[in-house]
């Protein structure tokens, strides 16, 4: 496979996982997570159109490096790895308590 594939297909799965967590948030999760979420998904996206010169001049078409290949595959472990404490939803410390005092 060659290092464009594994960067696409890597980038796609990072999205993929972005977009997941963002679905099950609502007004009570905390708005720096959905912030979070947000910015990981739309920096993922300008590396996957990056290779392709899509975003040129912005920036510059070059082919993924091995580095930028890692780093996507460490940030894609991680959401998946994590993945199983959004099973059900948003996990309970990333919502803010409700204002009769329950949690979510």
């Amino acid at each position: 496979m060659s290092m464009l594939t594994i960067h696409t297909a890597l980038a796609g799965l990072l999205f993929w996982t972005c977009f997941c967590r963002l679905v099950r948030t609502d007004r009570d999760t905390y708005s720096g997570v959905r912030a979070a979420f947000c910015v990981l998904a739309t920096i993922t996206m300008v590396a996957a159109l990056a290779p392709f010169g899509l975003l040129a001049p912005l920036v510059p078409r070059s082919v993924p490096s091995v580095s930028q290949v890692l780093l996507l595959a460490g940030m894609s472990l991680v959401q998946g790895l994590t993945a199983k404490y959004w099973r059900h939803g948003v996990p309970s410390h990333f919502q803010a308590c409700r204002l009769d005092g329950g949690e979510q």
